[in-house]
C-alpha cells in the first residue's frame, strides 16, 4: 500500500518575483524592437528612407498588385 502527498497551492498566492521581472523585460524588449524597426528605421539611414524596413515587410507579406 502506498501514499502520494500532493501540495495544492493556496488561492492567496500571486505571481512570483521571477514572473514579474520576466514580464517587465518582455515589455522592454518588445518596445525596443518596435522602436528600432518601425520608428527608427533600423538606424544608419536618412529620414527619406526611414520606412524602408516596414515597406519591405509589408511587400513580403502581401502579394504585389502590379
Amino acid at each position: 500500500m502506498s501514499q502520494t502527498n500532493v501540495n495544492v497551492p493556496g488561492s492567496g498566492e500571486g505571481m512570483g518575483a521571477g514572473m514579474i521581472v520576466g514580464l517587465i523585460l518582455a515589455v522592454i524588449v518588445i518596445g525596443f524592437l518596435v522602436w528600432w524597426f518601425l520608428l527608427n528605421g533600423g538606424g544608419g539611414g536618412t529620414p527619406a528612407d526611414s520606412t524602408a524596413p516596414l515597406e519591405s515587410l509589408v511587400q513580403s507579406i502581401l502579394p504585389s498588385g502590379t
